[in-house]
Parts: structure tokens; C-alpha cells; sequence
């Protein structure tokens, strides 16, 4: 697979709630980093931050709408809507870096995006 079309695949495992296949996606010592907040480092710390984040969510849609690599190196701009419990949907627009390995695993997830819009969203209707 492309490191392309496994930055869309991984995409893809969020909007149809596998998170097995997204973290399969994943290298064991992967560093996710919101750039607004602190990075995370390990799979282990990525799913335990993720259960937390989710628990609150009920799905994710997650557009692409834009997607370019440069080798092992790929850049999405996006749209990351989540669908919360109480039935509002919370979207914020990110930009997202990816950088993969040797073996088509990622190894780094970085999402740029602004952290007044996303507490805006998030906030109580």
C-alpha cells in the first residue's frame, strides 16, 4: 500500500469506528501530537488517550479534502466532524502531517488546527 493510501485508509478505520485497524496502522512507539496540546507517545498511550477522548463520541466523519505525499510523507487537509452523545456534531478544520516507515507504518501523526474552534465546537449546545 501507498503511504497515501494508508494515511486514507487510516481515515477511512476512523470513520467507520475500527479503531483495531487504525492502530494496526500504527507503529508501536508512534507519537500522535495535537500540536495544541502535549504529544502523545506509544500505541499504548494513543489508545488509552483515544478511549478518552472518545468516550463522548458516538462516530466520526472525518472529509479529506486535499491529500499529498512526498515518499514516506503525507499531508491532509481536512474536515474532522465527530458525532457526540447528545447528538450535536462538533467538526473542526485540521491539517494533518503523517510520516511512515520502512515497512508502511506510521510513525508520527501531526494535526495543526486552531484550539479556540475546536473548544467552541466541543462546548455544550
Amino acid at each position: 500500500m501507498s503511504p497515501t493510501n494508508t494515511v486514507a485508509a487510516f481515515i477511512g478505520h476512523w470513520n467507520t469506528g475500527d479503531m483495531d485497524a487504525v492502530y494496526a496502522l500504527c507503529s508501536e512507539d508512534v507519537v500522535w501530537h495535537n500540536i495544541p496540546m502535549d504529544p502523545i507517545k506509544g500505541k499504548a498511550a494513543m489508545r488509552e488517550a483515544v478511549a478518552g477522548f472518545m468516550g463522548d463520541v458516538t462516530g466520526c466523519q472525518w472529509e479529506t479534502h486535499s491529500i499529498a505525499a512526498n515518499g514516506n510523507t503525507v499531508l491532509t487537509e481536512r474536515t474532522d466532524a465527530f458525532t457526540l452523545k447528545d447528538g450535536r456534531t462538533a467538526a473542526t478544520r485540521v491539517m494533518g502531517t503523517f510520516e511512515l516507515d520502512e515497512n508502511g507504518l506510521i510513525t508520527a501523526w501531526r494535526d495543526y488546527f486552531d484550539m479556540a474552534e475546536f473548544q467552541r465546537e466541543f462546548a455544550g449546545g
